[in-house]
Protein backbone atom coordinates (compact mmCIF):
# COMPACT_ATOMS: atom_id res chain seq x y z
CA UNK A 1 0.00 0.00 0.00
CA UNK A 2 1.52 3.30 -1.11
CA UNK A 3 0.32 6.89 -1.44
CA UNK A 4 0.50 8.31 -4.97
CA UNK A 5 1.40 12.00 -5.15
CA UNK A 6 0.27 12.09 -8.79
CA UNK A 7 -3.34 11.04 -8.18
CA UNK A 8 -3.57 11.91 -4.50
CA UNK A 9 -4.79 8.38 -3.68
CA UNK A 10 -3.61 5.31 -1.84
CA UNK A 11 -2.79 2.60 -4.39
CA UNK A 12 -2.16 -1.10 -4.08
CA UNK A 13 1.32 -2.19 -5.15
CA UNK A 14 1.44 -5.44 -7.11
CA UNK A 15 4.52 -6.69 -5.29
CA UNK A 16 3.01 -6.43 -1.83
CA UNK A 17 -0.36 -7.83 -2.85
CA UNK A 18 0.98 -10.85 -4.72
CA UNK A 19 3.38 -11.76 -1.92
CA UNK A 20 0.52 -12.01 0.52
CA UNK A 21 -1.75 -13.75 -1.99
CA UNK A 22 0.86 -16.46 -2.59
CA UNK A 23 1.29 -17.04 1.11
CA UNK A 24 -2.48 -17.13 1.55
CA UNK A 25 -2.48 -14.53 4.30
CA UNK A 26 -4.96 -12.08 2.81
CA UNK A 27 -7.33 -12.01 -0.15
CA UNK A 28 -7.36 -9.40 -2.91
CA UNK A 29 -10.80 -8.19 -1.78
CA UNK A 30 -9.31 -7.52 1.64
CA UNK A 31 -6.65 -5.31 0.10
CA UNK A 32 -9.24 -3.55 -2.01
CA UNK A 33 -11.37 -2.79 1.04
CA UNK A 34 -8.28 -1.69 2.96
CA UNK A 35 -7.24 0.67 0.19
CA UNK A 36 -10.69 2.25 -0.02
CA UNK A 37 -10.80 2.72 3.74
CA UNK A 38 -7.43 4.47 3.77
CA UNK A 39 -8.40 6.62 0.80
CA UNK A 40 -11.67 7.78 2.39
CA UNK A 41 -9.86 8.38 5.67
CA UNK A 42 -7.39 10.66 3.91
CA UNK A 43 -10.14 12.52 2.03
CA UNK A 44 -12.13 12.97 5.25
CA UNK A 45 -9.01 14.31 6.95
CA UNK A 46 -8.63 16.90 4.18
CA UNK A 47 -12.20 18.12 4.69
CA UNK A 48 -11.81 18.20 8.47
CA UNK A 49 -8.61 20.26 8.24
CA UNK A 50 -10.39 22.65 5.88
CA UNK A 51 -13.24 22.98 8.38
CA UNK A 52 -10.84 23.83 11.22
CA UNK A 53 -8.89 26.35 9.11
CA UNK A 54 -12.05 28.06 7.87
CA UNK A 55 -13.43 28.24 11.40
CA UNK A 56 -10.23 29.81 12.74
CA UNK A 57 -10.27 32.52 10.09
CA UNK A 58 -14.01 33.01 10.55
CA UNK A 59 -13.66 33.54 14.29
CA UNK A 60 -11.48 36.60 13.68
CA UNK A 61 -14.31 38.16 11.67
CA UNK A 62 -17.10 36.96 13.96
CA UNK A 63 -15.54 38.57 17.03
CA UNK A 64 -15.80 42.03 15.44
CA UNK A 65 -19.35 41.42 14.19
CA UNK A 66 -18.66 41.18 10.46
CA UNK A 67 -21.46 39.81 8.23
CA UNK A 68 -19.26 36.99 6.92
CA UNK A 69 -18.17 35.23 10.10
CA UNK A 70 -17.62 31.76 11.49
CA UNK A 71 -20.23 29.84 9.50
CA UNK A 72 -19.56 31.59 6.19
CA UNK A 73 -15.81 31.03 6.26
CA UNK A 74 -16.19 27.43 7.44
CA UNK A 75 -18.65 26.62 4.65
CA UNK A 76 -16.48 28.25 2.00
CA UNK A 77 -13.34 26.42 3.12
CA UNK A 78 -15.05 23.02 3.30
CA UNK A 79 -16.86 23.61 0.01
CA UNK A 80 -13.66 24.59 -1.79
CA UNK A 81 -11.89 21.55 -0.35
CA UNK A 82 -14.69 19.20 -1.40
CA UNK A 83 -14.82 20.56 -4.95
CA UNK A 84 -11.04 20.19 -5.20
CA UNK A 85 -11.27 16.62 -3.91
CA UNK A 86 -13.90 15.80 -6.52
CA UNK A 87 -11.86 17.37 -9.30
CA UNK A 88 -8.72 15.40 -8.35
CA UNK A 89 -10.39 12.05 -7.63
CA UNK A 90 -13.41 11.81 -9.93
CA UNK A 91 -12.52 13.87 -12.99
CA UNK A 92 -8.88 12.78 -13.03
CA UNK A 93 -10.04 9.30 -14.07
CA UNK A 94 -12.03 10.59 -17.04
CA UNK A 95 -10.36 10.06 -20.39
CA UNK A 96 -11.21 13.51 -21.73
CA UNK A 97 -11.75 15.36 -18.45
CA UNK A 98 -9.69 18.24 -17.12
CA UNK A 99 -9.33 17.99 -13.32
CA UNK A 100 -8.30 21.64 -13.03
CA UNK A 101 -11.36 23.02 -14.79
CA UNK A 102 -13.80 22.40 -11.94
CA UNK A 103 -11.41 23.68 -9.25
CA UNK A 104 -10.72 26.83 -11.30
CA UNK A 105 -14.37 27.83 -11.02
CA UNK A 106 -13.94 28.21 -7.26
CA UNK A 107 -11.91 31.37 -7.82
CA UNK A 108 -14.63 32.88 -10.03
CA UNK A 109 -17.38 31.94 -7.59
CA UNK A 110 -15.59 33.43 -4.60
CA UNK A 111 -15.00 36.59 -6.62
CA UNK A 112 -18.75 37.11 -6.98
CA UNK A 113 -19.34 36.26 -3.33
CA UNK A 114 -16.60 38.65 -2.18
CA UNK A 115 -17.98 41.45 -4.35
CA UNK A 116 -21.28 41.11 -2.52
CA UNK A 117 -19.62 41.86 0.81
CA UNK A 118 -18.15 45.19 -0.36
CA UNK A 119 -20.44 48.12 0.39
CA UNK A 120 -19.93 51.81 -0.38
CA UNK A 121 -21.93 54.45 1.39
CA UNK A 122 -20.85 58.05 1.10
CA UNK A 123 -17.11 58.19 1.73
CA UNK A 124 -17.10 54.86 3.54
CA UNK A 125 -16.12 51.61 1.82
CA UNK A 126 -16.74 48.52 3.92
CA UNK A 127 -16.05 44.84 3.40
CA UNK A 128 -12.72 44.88 1.56
CA UNK A 129 -10.91 42.90 4.25
CA UNK A 130 -13.83 40.49 4.58
CA UNK A 131 -13.81 39.89 0.82
CA UNK A 132 -10.07 39.23 0.97
CA UNK A 133 -10.45 36.75 3.85
CA UNK A 134 -13.14 34.89 1.89
CA UNK A 135 -10.78 34.62 -1.08
CA UNK A 136 -7.88 33.37 1.08
CA UNK A 137 -10.19 30.94 2.89
CA UNK A 138 -11.20 29.41 -0.43
CA UNK A 139 -7.53 29.11 -1.40
CA UNK A 140 -6.78 27.35 1.89
CA UNK A 141 -9.67 24.97 1.27
CA UNK A 142 -8.32 24.16 -2.19
CA UNK A 143 -4.90 23.50 -0.65
CA UNK A 144 -6.27 21.04 1.89
CA UNK A 145 -8.47 19.47 -0.76
CA UNK A 146 -5.43 18.74 -2.92
CA UNK A 147 -3.59 17.18 0.02
CA UNK A 148 -1.12 20.01 0.69
CA UNK A 149 -1.51 19.92 4.48
CA UNK A 150 1.65 21.73 5.52
CA UNK A 151 1.45 24.51 2.94
CA UNK A 152 -2.23 25.12 3.67
CA UNK A 153 -1.57 25.24 7.41
CA UNK A 154 1.18 27.82 6.86
CA UNK A 155 -1.14 30.00 4.75
CA UNK A 156 -3.80 29.73 7.48
CA UNK A 157 -1.32 30.97 10.08
CA UNK A 158 -0.28 33.83 7.80
CA UNK A 159 -3.92 34.83 7.27
CA UNK A 160 -4.55 34.86 11.03
CA UNK A 161 -1.45 36.98 11.62
CA UNK A 162 -2.51 39.48 8.96
CA UNK A 163 -6.06 39.86 10.27
CA UNK A 164 -5.13 40.00 13.95
CA UNK A 165 -1.90 41.99 14.04
CA UNK A 166 -1.27 44.02 10.88
CA UNK A 167 -3.95 46.60 11.67
CA UNK A 168 -2.05 47.57 14.81
CA UNK A 169 1.17 47.86 12.82
CA UNK A 170 -0.62 50.06 10.25
CA UNK A 171 -1.57 52.47 12.99
CA UNK A 172 1.95 52.55 14.41
CA UNK A 173 3.70 53.23 11.11
CA UNK A 174 0.95 55.44 9.66
CA UNK A 175 0.35 53.11 6.76
CA UNK A 176 -3.00 54.73 6.05
CA UNK A 177 -1.80 58.30 6.48
CA UNK A 178 -3.88 59.52 9.45
CA UNK A 179 -5.98 57.34 11.77
CA UNK A 180 -9.65 57.73 10.91
CA UNK A 181 -12.76 57.21 12.99
CA UNK A 182 -16.03 56.52 11.20
CA UNK A 183 -19.07 57.59 13.23
CA UNK A 184 -22.68 56.87 12.33
CA UNK A 185 -25.20 58.88 14.39
CA UNK A 186 -28.72 60.21 14.40
CA UNK A 187 -29.10 63.20 12.11
CA UNK A 188 -29.61 66.09 14.52
CA UNK A 189 -28.44 69.69 14.37
CA UNK A 190 -26.08 69.47 17.34
CA UNK A 191 -24.57 66.04 16.64
CA UNK A 192 -21.53 67.39 14.72
CA UNK A 193 -20.76 69.83 17.52
CA UNK A 194 -21.25 67.09 20.11
CA UNK A 195 -18.73 64.81 18.38
CA UNK A 196 -16.18 67.61 17.97
CA UNK A 197 -16.45 68.47 21.65
CA UNK A 198 -15.90 64.84 22.61
CA UNK A 199 -12.61 64.75 20.69
CA UNK A 200 -11.47 68.01 22.26
CA UNK A 201 -12.43 66.95 25.79
CA UNK A 202 -10.36 63.76 25.42
CA UNK A 203 -7.29 65.62 24.18
CA UNK A 204 -7.47 64.30 20.61
CA UNK A 205 -6.30 66.50 17.75
CA UNK A 206 -8.80 66.55 14.87
CA UNK A 207 -7.02 67.05 11.55
CA UNK A 208 -10.12 66.90 9.34
CA UNK A 209 -13.84 66.19 9.51
CA UNK A 210 -16.00 64.99 6.61
CA UNK A 211 -19.78 64.74 6.83
CA UNK A 212 -22.24 62.71 4.77
CA UNK A 213 -25.90 62.80 5.71
CA UNK A 214 -29.34 61.66 4.69
CA UNK A 215 -32.77 62.06 6.24
CA UNK A 216 -32.23 59.59 9.08
CA UNK A 217 -28.50 59.24 9.72
CA UNK A 218 -25.34 61.30 9.85
CA UNK A 219 -21.93 59.84 8.95
CA UNK A 220 -18.77 61.58 10.12
CA UNK A 221 -15.27 60.64 9.08
CA UNK A 222 -12.81 62.14 11.57
CA UNK A 223 -9.06 62.10 10.97
CA UNK A 224 -6.91 62.48 14.06
CA UNK A 225 -3.22 63.09 14.55
CA UNK A 226 -0.81 60.15 14.18
CA UNK A 227 0.36 60.69 17.72
CA UNK A 228 -3.18 59.98 18.94
CA UNK A 229 -3.51 56.65 17.10
CA UNK A 230 -3.17 54.43 20.16
CA UNK A 231 -5.14 56.77 22.40
CA UNK A 232 -8.16 56.97 20.12
CA UNK A 233 -8.33 53.18 19.96
CA UNK A 234 -8.73 52.96 23.73
CA UNK A 235 -11.30 55.77 23.87
CA UNK A 236 -13.48 54.76 20.93
CA UNK A 237 -15.65 52.50 23.10
CA UNK A 238 -16.70 55.52 25.15
CA UNK A 239 -17.59 57.42 21.98
CA UNK A 240 -19.92 54.65 20.80
CA UNK A 241 -21.82 54.90 24.09
CA UNK A 242 -22.73 58.55 23.66
CA UNK A 243 -26.41 59.30 23.21
CA UNK A 244 -27.34 59.48 19.55
CA UNK A 245 -24.25 57.58 18.34
CA UNK A 246 -25.18 54.40 16.48
CA UNK A 247 -21.67 53.11 15.84
CA UNK A 248 -18.04 54.24 15.97
CA UNK A 249 -15.15 52.29 14.50
CA UNK A 250 -11.50 52.84 13.67
CA UNK A 251 -10.74 52.72 9.97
Amino acid sequence: MQFSKTTGKFVLTKKGVFQHLLTGKKSYNHYLREGLQLEYLDLSLRLFCALVAGALIGVTRERIYKPAGLRTHSLICVGAAFITVLSTTVFVTAEHGDPGRVAAQIVSGIGFLGAGTILKKGFSVKGLTTAATLWVTAAVGMGFGSGEYLLSAVVTVFALMIVLFLKRIELLIGGRNLPRVLIVANNTQEMSRKVSEWFMDNGLTVESLEIDEDEESLSLLVEVSKSDAIKVKTLIVGLSRLKGIRSAELR
